[in-house]
């Protein structure tokens, strides 16, 4: 998804209308005033210049034959002016003539084609022939590497100066606020800087969403002179380019992921209605800073949910997919994603490999270059290494890959749902899990949770909240570490002290990856003395990163500040604590010998970048120049010049890294381990620190004893995001779907009014079953339930208006995809169930959906509904519990100034059915007038009489023989329209005859 503002946007919009902004944006700024009066301000001058663009665009009506004419030096100015036009306007006028091939009525792509081409890209640019003739050699310089990279903002070193021309001119000037002129290479629009403050605009156009690159000279104008003579051109080359989702530096402490999708659609002419659009998906992500891809697939239904819940899990800041070949399902996804990100078309084949290719292939490492695959990953699904590939190719345009897909970087496989619990992109949304209502962290389930001392423990509690577990043994031994830890606060003090000022350990380690690579051949000495800083300072970050490590993980095995405790006796943190490497090891040696290679200043800053804190600038570690000359003397150099001396510390650098890389399995576990006990430690504050009760889940399995379904049993259960008004607790409520001994229903009808707390109990007891299977407290007092495989919700109202997708259908949709693919152990909430269409039509779906999921799925479910009379219908059923939230209605008193009932919600859950919705009270609390609510209350009561002799009087459970043979009716019609693929005809004419009953 675009961000606004973006290159994308840019290139849509026509020249004239930028240059016309050009002008008239610091026109805007003309009307300060000046403390100067001898001197026109340049905001004068181009107001000035924007009012003589409106009147050479719009001219004045001719003059009538009395109008005086123009005198002599009136004329002669106006032909010195060039009729009107001052030096600057025609300038700009010029070059809108020049690039009208730019414009995007005239635009063509480099191999010519048109942007209503389907094979059109966007990326590139053609350069007319006549234009290329007219080029300076400087000119072509810019314009051979632009051509090729239109979606990139390039900078164009001259001297001391980067530029940006045309186009990237125009965004560097809206986004920087640049001061645009016409000069430059080939005369045009042109902003720029010098090259102090060129790193800090890449970041600032990085952050902003954009692709920056930069051509740099490679030779100095001696040089150049010296080996082509005097006339030559100094020789420039484009270097690495950034982007938001490759971006290695100043990230923050959320994961920036690159992602490729490949989709393959399942054609099963023999499928039912619910398993067509069925497709297949390959896909892979590459994580820059941690140094680490990642491959996997996956299958999905029409609601395209599983892709949700990829796209939401990895949250890609760029999704790269091949031209033309997803399914109009998905494109109508990526339109409108679950989360912000880039959308990037490439050429199918030779950016993006068929997988079909892939399978082909003998010998898979030769696709991959210096990627290194295991025998698991060589034989893994062909459609997640055709993806793999694209990313591959992908950095190769950007130029990265020998940083980012070198030998160093590992390759993994990533499974969506395997081993965990599975919520959906719908669920993961309507929970509130990673986001809050507003879209920012505020109000979600991570942000109650996350105390983690570490940012290597914020991105794994977020992992496991994504995909909380299934296995019983595991979700125990988490939870006795969590009871362990607060019990014993004072064990991990120490370790937790050491987090919040150590390095990010999995930056440092992916820093030590992504410099593994020594300095493209060619480049001159400044860009390989940089290139060797940044090597270094990451050699140097991993070393004080293990060696912290290290100290933290021992002061664990050793008890912490608990002496008295001893080391801890819980699994898991017994496993964590022996992740730390003895000081004899040879890993810790390792790092030993590397540290001993280094000169470490004195005020060195290295150690002060843990969570929130900022990386300060200071002197840094650099070899010691005895290791220099060492490798100096190994490699029989006898020359004692620069440019061999800068050789010998490249090879030696090259050398300590590969030797601290040999051991990355064993620091990645001290890191794992870290993280993980950082998470728990969360876990353990969370139930010391939290509004309501909290208790440790009693996990059941589903066997004999339950009669083999599922249970679950909250005792005062409360939503751990809902922050109670000022004096006020959390009500608690209790809540069963289902008995110990198997027997009880397992669904609740949930009836209530609205606003009085429907929903917010059916997101409570989905967190609960989370948080449990996470392994953390629950927010309860007692909880027992069997594991849930899966968590469907159909909460909310939300349609897709961008994809032409209504309420409706996409409430269907999400239905539709919960029916296909629940079991007896899902956890199913769908909240009001049929409210975006016609009432008859949505009771219908409602009742047959209610009964399908109760009586044949027998799952655990909660289902809130303003469908009143489905509590009479379900009132016998065995299968289904009524309840309702409570709400207290107070008639205004005698004399009172109040004239409409007011309305007292509860919060509490009780059994049984709630008489009415009282929507006309909440009306009235929403500002609805009085005349209008009257006027409703009047029709309400008029057509609450025409049903009541068909569903019982109000309040009165018993109905007349008349209406039980209406409902008969009814639901026999409502059965025959779920089993088949029929209209709702039968169903309708059924509601009329009921309706007619008096």
């Amino acid at each position: 998804m675009a961000k606004k503002g973006t290159l994308q946007d840019f290139f849509t919009q026509p020249k004239a209308t930028n240059i016309t902004k050009a002008l008239n944006k610091p026109a805007q700024k003309s009307q300060q005033k000046t403390s100067s009066t001898s001197k026109r301000s340049r905001e004068e001058l181009n107001r000035s210049d924007a009012d003589l663009l409106d009147q050479l665009t719009n001219p004045p009506p001719v003059s009538q034959p009395d109008t005086p004419a123009l005198g002599p030096r009136r004329k002669k100015l106006r032909t010195l002016l060039g009729d009107g036009e001052d030096k600057q306007t025609a300038s700009y006028r010029e070059v809108q003539s020049r690039f009208a091939w730019l414009e995007s009525n005239h635009v063509r792509d480099r191999s010519g084609k048109q942007p209503t081409d389907p094979e059109y890209d966007a990326r590139t640019v053609q350069v007319p022939s006549d234009v290329s003739k007219k080029l300076s050699e400087s000119q072509k310089q810019y314009w051979s590497i632009k051509q090729n990279y239109r979606d990139v903002i390039l900078f164009f070193k001259v001297g001391k100066f980067y530029e940006l021309y045309e186009d990237d001119a125009q965004i560097g000037a809206d986004a920087l606020e640049w001061k645009m002129t016409i000069t430059g290479v080939g005369h045009c629009r042109q902003v720029g800087c010098p090259e102090s403050g060129i790193d800090e605009a890449v970041q600032r156009l990085t952050r902003m969403g954009y692709k920056v690159g930069r051509i740099e000279q490679v030779e100095t104008a001696k040089e150049a002179k010296e080996s082509r003579g005097p006339k030559a051109t100094i020789r420039r080359e484009l270097t690495r380019i950034h982007t938001p989702a490759t971006n290695t530096g100043s990230i923050g402490v959320d994961a920036v992921h690159l992602m490729a999708l490949h989709e393959h659609e399942e054609l099963d002419t023999a499928a039912s209605s619910t398993q067509l659009n069925r497709v297949q998906y390959g896909f892979a992500f590459l994580d820059a800073a941690a140094g680490r891809f990642y491959v996997g697939s996956a299958t999905d239904d029409a609601s395209r949910a599983n892709l949700g819940a990829l796209l939401t899990q990895i949250a890609p800041r760029e999704l790269l997919t091949a031209r033309g070949s997803m399914t109009k399902t998905t494109d109508r996804l990526l339109t409108s994603p679950p989360v912000p990100l880039q959308l990037s078309s490439v050429q199918p084949g030779s950016e993006f490999p068929d997988p079909s290719d892939i399978a082909l292939a003998t010998d898979k490492q030769a696709l991959f270059g210096t990627l290194q695959l295991s025998d698991e990953m060589a034989h893994s699904d062909p459609a997640g290494l055709a993806a793999l590939a694209a990313l591959q190719q992908h950095l190769k345009r950007m130029l990265a890959s020998q940083e980012l897909a070198s030998t160093a970087q590992l390759v993994v496989p990533y499974e969506v749902y395997t081993g965990a619990l599975r919520l959906d992109g719908p669920t993961l949304h309507n929970l509130e899990l990673l986001e809050g209502g507003e879209g920012g962290p505020d109000g979600s389930l991570l942000s109650q949770l996350d105390t983690c001392c570490s940012p290597g423990g914020q991105r794994l509690l977020r992992r496991w909240i994504c995909r909380p577990l299934l296995s019983k043994t595991e979700i125990n031994k988490r939870l006795d570490a969590v009871g362990e830890l607060s019990a014993r606060p004072g064990l991990v003090q120490p370790l937790c002290a050491m987090l919040r000022v150590m390095p990010d350990m999995e930056r440092a380690l992916g820093r030590l990856r992504n410099n593994a690579a020594p300095p493209a051949l060619g480049l001159p000495d400044w860009a390989i003395q940089a290139a060797q800083k940044r090597r270094l300072s990451a050699l140097a970050t991993g070393v004080v990163a293990i060696e912290e490590a290290g100290q933290a993980l021992s002061s664990v095995r050793q008890g912490g500040d608990d002496l008295q405790g001893g080391p801890p006796e819980s699994a898991l943190l017994r496993a964590a604590a022996a992740a730390g490497l003895s000081a004899d090891s040879a890993e810790m040696q390792m790092v030993k010998t590397i540290r001993e290679s280094l000169e470490w200043p004195s005020t060195s800053t290295i150690n002060k970048k843990g969570k929130g804190a900022k990386a300060t600038a200071g002197p840094m570690p650099t070899l010691l120049d005895e290791v220099v000359r060492s490798r100096m003397l190994q490699e029989n150099q006898e020359e004692d010049s620069p440019a061999a001396y800068l050789a010998a510390e490249v090879e030696a650098t090259d050398s300590l890294i590969a030797d601290f890389n040999a051991h990355a399995n064993a620091y990645e576990a001290m890191e794992a381990a870290l993280s993980s006990i950082d998470v728990l430690v969360a876990f353990a504050t969370f139930s010391q620190t939290a509004a309501g009760p909290t208790c440790r889940p009693d996990i059941i399995d589903a066997g004999e004893d339950t009669g083999g379904k599922a249970v679950l049993d909250l005792r005062g259960v409360w939503h751990p995001c809902v922050n109670p008004a000022v004096g006020r607790s959390v009500v608690p409520n209790n809540l069963q779907l289902g008995k110990r001994d198997g027997s009880g229903p397992r669904a609740l009808l949930l009836t209530g009014a609205n606003m009085a707390g429907k929903s917010t109990i059916s997101r409570a007891t989905c967190i609960a079953v989370i948080l449990a299977q996470v392994g953390c407290s629950v927010p309860a007092a007692a909880c027992c339930l069997t594991l849930a495989d899966r968590i469907f919700t159909r909460l909310g109202a939300s349609d897709r208006i961008m994809t032409g997708e209504s309420t409706f259908l996409v409430e269907c949709a999400e239905t539709a995809s919960i029916l296909q693919h629940a079991t007896p152990d899902s956890l199913v909430v769908l909240d009001e169930l049929g409210r975006g269409t016609s009432t008859f039509d949505g009771y219908a779906i409602a009742h047959a959906v209610l009964k399908h999921l109760s009586s044949q799925q027998d799952c655990r479910q909660l289902f809130a509904t303003h469908y009143h009379p489905l509590t009479a219908e379900f009132a016998n059923n065995p299968c289904v519990a009524l309840g309702h939230m409570a709400a207290v209605v107070t008639q205004p008193s005698a004399g009172s100034q109040q004239q409409a009932a007011s309305l007292i919600f509860l919060y509490q859950l009780r059994s049984g059915a709630c008489p009415c919705s009282y929507g006309l009270q909440v009306a009235q609390l929403a500002g609805i007038p009085k005349s209008i609510s009257e006027s409703a209350r009047r029709a309400g009561a008029v057509l609450e009489n025409r049903l009541q002799g068909a569903f019982g009087k109000q309040g009165d459970r018993k109905v007349s023989k008349q209406g039980i043979n209406a409902i008969a009716t009814l639901a026999r019609a409502m059965q025959d329209w779920q089993r088949s693929s029929c209209s709702s005809g039968p169903v309708l004419e059924a509601w009329k005859q009921a309706l007619a009953i008096e």
